[in-house]
């Protein structure tokens, strides 16, 4: 089937409350869900380790969404939003995605769905539905929608596409977020016919508090040589990291297995040189603590958001088809009376708390489709990794190596 069409897909992962048999309330939405009843089908299995060939496409992602000011973004959940959009493309468009995140489509999938039916109080919760614009002039490949829901989860609404449902995405994201999002539109097109929205939310309390008597007034020192004012959390960790430019820690989250990620590039070493010396084999080397020893470390608290157009790393990762209006191939997508689809833009919202007690982050990703044609006993040594100078730092999910979040701090507001 194909109609008039111009979609934004808003996304990062499978929604784990319709995994959890239940599906999130709609009842203070204006629009209309079209799929209160469906549950997708059973979620699949992970081995531990899985997931580390996300490393390549998270290095790339952070690398080539920095410009020198300090940086987060979402891996998981820029993965996500290729699920989705690879459940629509075909050809050379999907074998270019396939190619940037490393694997197969159904391999993508099968990651996502393998995260399975979270408890109550996991950290983690992630959130997928599909809104279609109610008119008579849009049509939409059954099968994709069916993808999305059973493979993905997605709840399906329909609704006018006005004003009121700019209010209704943005309520539904900000709920899903936790309120760190609040708002994710600020009006859609007259032209645009589907949204496919996603969001992700962390919150993770750390398994050993920072003690706040150990909290005190410190220096950051940026890479221009100016210095900032900032309140240092001082703590001692098991896991202690050590590359060829940095140095770095592990600090686990409370009951799961996610862990907060700090690397510190050497002295004289820019963060984008600690970036650019790496690839996934490398990170994933320097992710792995040394034995027998520990770390004493300094973590500034921080609260950031960031927005960035993902769509040139996209490209610069190979997905260039999916871009271009004349070889773009979302048929499996569905299409318009005046001819195909293609990816215009895509935009990714984040946000992150670090203080004493826990994170808190968010991240929601939009993608524009628009129509044209250690062993206990042992001595452990102590290392001391102060992150008073810009650093790096990840939000590991330590259960299956996927980076969650990637981000750099330049400078702490």
């Amino acid at each position: 089937m194909s109609r008039r069409a111009y979609g934004l897909i808003v996304s990062s992962m499978l929604v784990l409350s319709l995994l959890n048999g239940c599906a999130p309330s709609s009842s203070s939405l204006t629009a209309t869900e079209l799929t209160a009843g469906m549950r997708p089908t059973e979620v699949g299995s992970l081995s531990v380790g899985e997931g580390a060939q996300t490393y390549d496409f998270a290095l790339d992602l952070l690398r080539l969404s920095t410009d020198g000011e300090s940086v987060l973004v979402s891996p998981l959940s820029a993965l996500g939003a290729l699920a989705m959009a690879e459940n629509g493309a075909d050809g050379e468009t999907l074998a270019q995605m396939e190619r940037a995140t490393g694997m197969g489509a159904d391999e993508l999938i099968g990651l996502l769905r393998a995260y399975g039916v979270p408890a109550e109080d996991d950290p983690i919760s992630i959130a997928n539905s599909v809104w279609l614009r109610d008119s008579n002039g849009l049509a939409v490949e059954d099968d994709f929608l069916a993808a999305c829901g059973d493979r993905l989860g997605a709840q399906v609404f329909s609704a006018p596409f006005d004003d009121s449902t700019v209010a209704d995405v943005n309520a539904w994201v900000s709920e899903r977020t936790h309120e760190m999002i609040p708002q994710m539109l600020d009006q859609i097109s007259g032209d645009a016919q589907v949204l496919l929205v996603n969001a992700l939310a962390f919150e993770g309390g750390w398994e050993e508090p920072f003690d706040s008597e150990l909290t005190s007034p410190d220096t950051f020192i940026c890479e221009d040589g100016s210095e900032q004012d900032v309140t240092m959390m001082h703590s001692t960790e098991g896991g202690y990291l050590e590359g060829e430019l940095a140095t770095g820690f592990v600090k686990p989250y409370e009951g799961y297995d996610y862990a907060f990620v700090g690397l510190l590039p050497d002295e004289g070493v820019s963060v984008d040189e600690l970036l650019a010396s790496l690839d996934g084999s490398a990170l994933e080397e320097l992710l792995t603590p040394v034995a027998g020893a520990g770390a004493e470390i300094g973590l500034p608290q921080f609260t950031a958001s960031h927005e960035a157009e993902l769509g040139d790393a996209l490209r610069a990762l190979g997905v260039t088809d999916a871009f271009d209006p004349t070889l773009a191939d979302f048929s499996r997508m569905g299409g318009t009376d005046d001819g195909s689809l293609f990816v215009s833009s895509v935009l990714q919202k984040t946000f992150v708390d670090v203080n004493e007690r826990g994170t808190r982050a968010a991240a929601t990703t939009v993608v524009t489709v628009g129509e044209t044609a250690a062993g206990p006993g042992d001595p452990i040594e102590y290392h001391e990794v102060v992150l008073d100078r810009p650093f790096v730092y990840l939000i590991m999910d330590l259960r299956t190596d996927t980076p969650v979040f990637a981000g750099t701090v330049m400078g702490v507001e």
